[in-house]
């Protein structure tokens, strides 16, 4: 059969929507399938009327090959060009920017020749949920799923080949899985920590410290917090210029932390304040982690990048929860104290008394 070319004239069509072309195998193209992992080590006679009364279509860049949803009966191998496969639905695009579906939308795999398309179609017999849309001019063997039921049921090593093509395919999901999910992990991870000191942030703060709470809500064991902060920041910022004041965040952040027990949250609550919650810790034994972190930042200087040190302290707030009030009335008490440390004259810590949790 002589082959059939889109002249200059001719508007391509969609392949779903309108009369396809259709055109015949060279001899170089049977070969080329011969090789695909459909047919490695078929016969050729076995596929003889595949390859030789099966008709070739010819897609235009743009045009859809296979559209989700609606069923096709058929097993196609790309026979030239590229498809590009996706599963968002298509964009509406009027007919001339037709090439730019090509470009919209997220892909999800590119089939090339000797690759082939509609195996799980015709397997269970349900319709696609991908997008198949030619990504250049590409020419497709469309092979009826009752012929090639029928050749498979005279042919069983295309079966075998079909059945190791989707087991090669589900371990590719299975990476792009554990891959996507690790990608999700890590913008969660981002999230929820603060860029700046590595601790968490206030968003994750605002989520795990009341369900902490809620854990030891029966059992009324007791529970602290501190609140923290770095006194005089501003005039750090003002003298020595934001990324001297951007270490100390850091280097406090640091420090704070080496004072905690593995199981103490810790969280920038907000610019040079920090919050930290204490499991099991009463009023007495938070008061005594609130001195360990006041005396590490009290007996050595901070050093800075420069070479140069930078003596810091902070102000610390304390208050244990009586079981009786919310998270934000604990933090509130905490912060009441923090504030009174500060009015009191500055590193230093103040211990909430219970009835001001109430207030």
């Amino acid at each position: 059969m002589k082959e059939h070319t889109v002249g200059p004239q001719e508007t391509p069509e969609l392949a779903t929507t309108a009369q396809p072309t259709y055109v015949s195998l060279t001899a170089g193209q049977r070969e080329m399938l011969l090789e695909s992992p459909l047919l490695q080590g078929v016969p050729y006679s076995s596929v003889f009327d595949w390859l030789h009364y099966t008709p070739v279509l010819v897609l235009q860049r743009g045009e859809t090959l296979i559209e989700s949803g609606v069923p096709h009966g058929k097993l196609f191998l790309v026979v030239s060009g590229q498809l590009s496969v996706w599963l968002d639905p298509m964009p509406e695009l009027p007919d001339e920017n037709i090439a730019q579906r090509t470009m919209s939308g997220p892909e999800v795999a590119r089939i090339f020749p000797g690759q082939s398309l509609g195996e799980q179609g015709l397997i269970d017999g349900q319709p696609p949920t991908v997008w198949a849309i030619a990504a250049r001019e590409s020419r497709v063997l469309a092979i009826p799923t009752d012929m090639a039921w029928q050749t498979m049921q005279v042919e069983p090593k295309i079966a075998l080949n079909l059945l190791r093509m989707l087991s090669d395919r589900m371990r590719q999901a299975n990476d792009g899985l554990r891959g996507a999910i690790a990608h999700q992990q890590r913008l969660a991870r981002d999230a929820d920590t603060d860029a700046l000191t590595g601790l968490h942030n206030r968003r994750w703060m605002e989520n795990m410290f009341p369900r902490t709470l809620q854990r030891f809500q029966m059992s009324e064991r007791p529970v602290s917090v501190l609140m923290v902060d770095i006194d005089f920041f501003k005039r750090v910022n003002d003298e020595f210029g934001h990324a001297v004041g951007d270490q100390v965040l850091r280097e406090s952040a640091q420090r704070m932390l080496q004072m905690l027990r593995p199981a103490d949250l810790c969280a920038r609550f907000g610019g040079e304040e920090f919050c930290i919650l204490l499991p099991e810790l009463d009023a007495d034994q938070a008061t005594a982690i609130a001195q360990r972190v006041l005396d590490a930042f009290d007996s050595e200087p901070l050093d800075l990048d420069s070479g140069a040190t930078l003596k810091i302290s902070v102000s610390i707030g304390v208050a244990d929860w009586d079981h009786q009030v919310g998270f934000h009335d604990l933090v509130r008490a905490a912060d009441n104290a923090l504030y009174q440390a500060k009015r009191d004259g500055r590193n230093r810590v103040v211990t909430a008394h219970r009835q001001s949790l109430s207030r």
